[in-house]
């Protein structure tokens, strides 16, 4: 097994992990990330269309409360481009159909029991420290959105409103998440309507050559040999001179390790000592998010030209939410679908040979 000795080990080539690198770099530190995929990035993936065309097969988006993830595009040089918008929206729910351009055609009493549901979760939010949560006494830890669903929220439209709400941001179902996470998310975010608006708010903006872009140009900033791909972080020894991390072949020796990746696979590695309690309980009970997203690609965006933006909410159908994602001229797929038609043509015509 080969043996590196470094200042700091860190766990995980996503976002996070590579942020944390370059800033112990720009430090005067020495660093290694170990990433047990064969790629950076974590929860942002690139998928080349050709002819120049990518689509983001993970996370997309960036909003203006987003200050960090903002400042970082500016220093790698990754320009955004707004989400489409101009237009009308539709909405699929109980049972009806709306189209409009601000606010869903909803029952009365419907409508104004989802004001006041959302104007209700940011009068908790307010209460929350986000940078001590736990803080709160309040019990609101010890509460699913689903049972406070249940207590605080009466008509058919608003409980689907909010349902929808929950797993288009936090790609859970609402008794899957606590309602302090979900407050102390919304006090991050400034607000619960930053979260849920398009213009200005959460999925405001996309970024030029995709969102996995952003890793890709910090690792290629850190340096060759910084980043280990393909090697999974297995066990995390820690004495009071320094720590060990070891993957099937690396042993890795530093003052300190940084463990990014999520705690439900934090929670694989084997520690030496054991974690606390605690924290061992909490990677036990803390799913990572978990949603489908589906790519569909046209000729051009024929709803543009019928007066829509591409956007569609529904709460009883298999796609619960759409946006338009065409790339950043709003130009046609033609030349992106010729170029992927002759590479399905040519796998095609590799396959009959390997089968000749």
């Amino acid at each position: 097994m080969e043996e590196v000795a470094v200042d700091v080990a860190i766990v995980g080539a996503g976002l996070a992990g590579l942020s944390a690198a370059d800033s112990l770099m720009e430090a005067g530190r020495s660093v290694l990330v170990l990433e047990a995929d064969d790629r950076v990035g974590g929860r942002t993936l690139n998928y080349d269309l050709g002819a120049g065309k990518v689509v983001e097969v993970g996370g997309q988006w960036v909003g203006p409360t987003q200050h960090h993830l903002i400042d970082l595009a500016g220093r790698l040089h990754v320009d955004t481009y707004p989400t489409y918008t101009t237009g009308k929206s539709v909405a699929m729910l109980n049972g009806g159909r709306s189209v409009y351009r601000h606010v869903p055609r909803l029952s009365p009493f419907g409508l104004m029991e989802s004001g006041i549901t959302l104007a209700r979760l940011d009068r908790l939010a307010r209460r929350i420290d986000v940078e001590y949560p736990w803080s709160d006494r309040n019990g609101l830890d010890e509460m699913t959105m689903a049972s406070w669903m249940r207590r605080h929220v009466h008509t058919r439209v608003a409980r689907a409103m909010l349902e929808l709400l929950i797993e288009n941001v936090f790609a859970c179902a609402p008794a899957d998440v606590s309602v302090l996470h979900v407050v102390t998310c919304v006090q991050s975010a400034q607000g619960l309507s930053p979260m849920i608006r398009t213009r200005g708010g959460a999925e405001d903006a996309r970024f030029v050559g995709g969102s996995q872009l952003l890793s890709l140009r910090l690792a290629e900033r850190l340096g060759p040999g910084t980043v280990i791909l393909n090697s999974p972080a297995r066990a995390i020894a820690q004495s009071s001179h320094h720590v060990q991390v070891k993957t099937d072949r690396l042993s890795v020796t530093a003052g300190h390790a940084i463990v990014t990746v999520p705690p439900a696979l934090a929670g694989r590695i084997a520690y030496d000592p054991p974690l606390p309690s605690s924290r061992d309980q909490l990677t036990q009970r803390a799913p990572m998010g978990s949603i489908i997203k589906c790519l569909a690609i046209y000729d051009e965006p024929f709803w543009r030209h019928d007066g829509y933006n591409g956007q569609a909410v529904a709460d009883e159908l298999a796609v619960h939410a759409t946006f338009d994602n065409s790339p950043p001229d709003g130009s046609s797929w033609d030349s992106c679908l010729r170029a992927m038609h002759g590479h399905w043509a040519k796998q095609k015509n590799q396959n009959a040979a390997m089968l000749s």
